[in-house]
């Protein structure tokens, strides 16, 4: 009885006192105890023990049931307040926007693509790119060779896409191709006269309470559409459960039905030969459907690049969301496959286990990307360098000086710009978030205005949120590693050696030789060296 009870207080505890079974007229989803809804708590232990344990750096997780969260978990500094980059995952919104514009009468699947632009049209038209029509586009069967297609700044992105004569018939090869939903986009901006953002705004976002994010715009001012948008876990969970309500939520049909289950069904073949896995274990061999992927388990997802995830379970009712920088995706999925689908045991409550579900409550509130540990102490170069100006010589990056203040295990590094002065606050073995202009430790800051803002008022400089940690790999040599949480799914890692010689004090400053991170198109770390001193340091 006492188990019984217990067990009932921690479900009331974890869900707010909400009785509300459908958990939809508040900002957040509903919660709930996984056995509560027919999963074991043991499975999704066994799912974080294996990340552990891997190779894939995930950044989140959130596993539904039944239209309720029952595990969800962040990886410091990674947290449920962070916008994280989607990638392709993208995608499937800007499908979402052609499936509303084909209910509203604005265009037809059928409808040629070129029809659409006859201000952007090349000079000449091959037929197979007369024939392309939208649901093509939708079903990456295009027929180009996308690695024959480039645009630059100054060009009409839609008139190098349209130049790119399709090899093949469209509707008979599959083939990845992210100019295609770039176009989708392009398409919902010529027939409703908005951008893509603005038109799903106030049909999915607003309805759903996702607000605080933004889409990334090409030169011509138009959502790309094939990646570029930022959304919080759990807006990726609502995305999802109104997917598998086929569309409704709070008793409204957003979408309509028969889009949603034309959209998740399977439409062409998406065999790669390059990919060796054998079909029964590749979740990239079971077909594809409108911007989404067929995976096992008959389950659909929304896919991104290094393993942002949104994967449906119809048949369970259940839901994944994950948000990683992994270096297999396979073998992320594999984890689920493995783990969390395997964890359902019920369409209704099985037995109760409170000692479980605290543990998988510890476990899930101390995920942690694990900072660099200092292998000696710095503490001799604190001495002289703390709360100091270096001035550094002239750089591209136009930094006039830096500052490294130590204070119980805080280093605040600062960097004088323009005679400005910025602060990024580092922890010694953990990390500390600070607000910074720039999405770079060094870089300044860039231009906003490529950006589509969920904001009802001018955004002069939105802040960056930044994750960081200090360490010192030998007594004269600081590192600071940096995590832009909602800006690239890498680290930034700069390296601060500092020499004295004649009573001056001097420091370089540089980035550390590192593979390459995968983050938002266009931002590397810088490949200079800045040099500066602190002169009589006595």
């Amino acid at each position: 009885m006492k188990k019984i009870f217990t067990a009932f207080l921690i479900l009331l505890i974890y869900s707010g006192f909400h009785t509300d079974l459908s958990g939809q007229n508040i900002d957040r989803l509903q919660r709930s105890i996984p056995e509560q809804e027919g999963v074991s708590s043991a499975g999704i232990i066994d799912f974080l023990n294996a990340i552990d344990t891997g190779r894939q750096e995930i950044h989140s997780f959130m596993f539904l049931r039944h239209g309720k969260v029952i595990a969800e978990g962040w990886w410091d500094p990674y947290g449920p307040e962070y916008k994280h980059l989607l990638y392709s995952a993208s995608k499937t919104f800007t499908a979402t926007a052609i499936g509303l514009a084909v209910s509203e009468n604005r265009l037809k699947l059928s409808d040629k693509v070129v029809s659409f632009f006859p201000y952007s049209m090349p000079d000449t038209i091959g037929n197979n790119m007369k024939e392309l029509t939208v649901e093509n586009l939708l079903t990456m069967s295009v027929g180009q060779d996308p690695a024959a297609m480039g645009a630059g700044a100054e060009e009409d992105w839609i008139t190098a896409f349209l130049n790119n004569e399709p090899v093949h018939k469209p509707g008979t090869i599959f083939k990845y191709n992210n100019m295609a939903t770039f176009m989708l986009s392009a398409l919902i901006q010529q027939v409703t006269g908005e951008t893509l953002f603005d038109y799903l705004k106030p049909r999915i976002f607003d309805p759903l309470n996702i607000h605080g994010i933004d889409w990334d715009k090409n030169p011509q001012g138009i959502n790309l559409g094939m990646i570029g948008l930022r959304l919080r876990t759990e807006d990726l969970a609502k995305f999802g459960q109104l997917l598998m309500q086929n569309g409704k939520w709070n008793n409204r049909q957003l979408i309509p039905e028969t889009w949603v289950k034309e959209a998740t069904s399977f439409k062409i073949e998406s065999n790669d030969p390059s990919n060796k896995t054998p079909k029964d274990r590749n979740d990239w061999a079971q077909g594809y459907c409108y911007q989404m992927w067929r995976g096992r388990n008959n389950s659909v997802r929304l896919d991104g690049m290094a393993g942002q995830f949104v994967i449906l379970f119809p048949d369970k009712d259940a839901i994944v969301v994950l948000t990683a920088n992994a270096r297999n995706t396979q073998e992320e999925l594999n984890l689920v496959h493995n783990y969390l689908f395997p964890s359902i045991k019920s369409a209704k409550a099985i037995p109760s286990d409170p000692a479980l579900y605290n543990e998988l409550q510890k476990k899930q509130s101390a995920l942690c990307l694990k900072p660099q540990v200092s292998q000696v102490s710095g503490a001799e170069v604190v001495k002289k360098i703390s709360g100091k100006e270096f001035i550094l010589q002239d750089n591209d990056y136009q930094i006039q000086s830096v500052y490294f203040t130590f204070s119980s295990n805080v280093c605040s590094f600062a960097l004088k710009r323009n005679n400005q002065i910025s602060v990024i606050k580092t922890g010694f073995g953990n990390w500390k978030i600070t607000n910074s202009k720039s999405a770079s430790l060094l870089a300044p800051q860039r231009n906003m205005s490529s950006k589509s803002i969920d904001a009802k008022y001018a955004v002069l400089q939105p802040s960056i949120k930044v994750g960081t940690s200090y360490s010192w790999t030998d007594s004269s040599t600081l590192e600071i590693t940096a995590r832009f949480v909602e800006e690239s799914l890498g680290s930034q890692v700069i390296v601060c050696k500092f020499s004295e010689i004649n009573g001056s004090m001097g420091v370089t400053i540089g980035p550390k030789s590192a593979p390459l991170q995968m983050g938002s198109p266009g931002r590397t770390q810088p490949a200079i060296q800045l040099r500066g001193v602190l002169v009589n340091i006595e």
